[in-house]
């Protein structure tokens, strides 16, 4: 089983992406912007093995999140897919982006495919 964090400021979303993964058995921590998703991975040192990750975000979004992610160590390795209304990929460190509203299969056939284990 796998650990995933979802990082998503519309609660909906961010509910439909989290069960997405508990149905099949997965961990799922859940923040609801960029800024909460670091202090899950730095200041409580919960480690997923992937992180789907919205880019529009109030607090901080998911662009900068990316960009602060690379410069810690413990944390540039973790993949991430992108799940936005918006973003377009190929973007830089991510392993890929998916438009919403998402297929809850293709989310999660990515996330088993890109996953650390």
């Amino acid at each position: 089983m796998l650990n995933v964090l979802v990082v998503e400021d519309d609660a909906d979303a961010r509910f439909l992406a989290a069960d997405t993964f508990r149905k099949v058995g997965h961990t799922v921590r859940e923040a609801e912007h960029g800024q909460r998703a670091l202090e899950i991975l730095s200041v409580e040192r919960w480690l997923p093995h992937v992180i789907v990750l919205d880019v529009a975000m109030p607090v901080m979004d998911g662009l900068t999140f990316l960009s602060i992610k690379k410069q810690i160590v413990a944390l540039s390795a973790i993949p991430v897919v992108i799940v936005s209304a918006t973003a377009r990929g190929p973007i830089a460190d991510v392993c890929c982006v998916l438009a919403k509203p998402f297929d809850a299969k293709v989310l999660l056939d990515a996330v088993l495919q890109f996953a650390v284990q």
